[in-house]
């Protein structure tokens, strides 16, 4: 059981730190550039850069980049069972994916009248996982290769935990303004 849950956050650091790194490296002009929605609505909101996104994105793609020399170095076969282009796709799909889910969840969230720093249990903590094994599934031949239904229903069971626990940290730390 440990082994599971130790493997499957592993497997998980590139979705799970892009956010991580859009809070950091994060500011600048929103990726909606202020405009609103056909409801009058803002598309997502002033806490969804540019630069966020793209530090985000490439923050998530350099742990597991780090993760597959790492994992060449010790012997361990996990990302670098695969080729480094194949394990490059795979990282890059859950990074992206991870903070494409996190857009989606805000611009549903806009919608349905949520503001921002307002939290949706459940939904801002499966919302960014769900996308990422989306466009993982989507676009690396491999994910079925590491990403087994244990490993997945892992994660949706474990996710949400850990999220509220970072975001905790980073609210302390005072990277962010709310502690979900």
């Amino acid at each position: 059981m440990l082994y599971l849950l130790l493997k499957t956050i592993w497997l998980l650091i590139p979705a799970y730190t892009p956010n991580n790194f859009a809070v950091v490296f994060g500011g600048g002009i929103p990726i909606d550039l202020g405009k609103n929605f056909v409801d009058g609505k803002r598309i997502l909101g002033d806490g969804k850069t540019i630069r966020g996104f793209i530090f985000g994105v490439l923050g998530g793609i350099l742990c597991g980049t780090i993760q597959f020399n790492l994992e060449n170095f010790l012997g361990i076969a996990f990302f670098s069972s695969l080729s480094f282009p194949d394990a490059f796709v795979l990282v890059s799909s859950l990074s992206f994916g991870s903070l494409s889910g996190d857009l989606l969840g805000s611009f549903i969230k806009r919608r349905i009248g949520i503001k921002r720093g307002q939290a949706l249990p459940f939904f801002d903590q499966l919302t960014f996982l769900v996308v990422a094994f989306l466009f993982a599934y989507t676009f690396s031949p491999f994910f079925h290769h590491l990403f087994t239904i244990k490993v997945i229903v892992a994660a949706i069971i474990i996710t949400p935990i850990l999220h509220l626990l970072t975001n905790y940290i980073a609210f302390k730390l005072g990277l962010k303004d709310v502690p979900w």
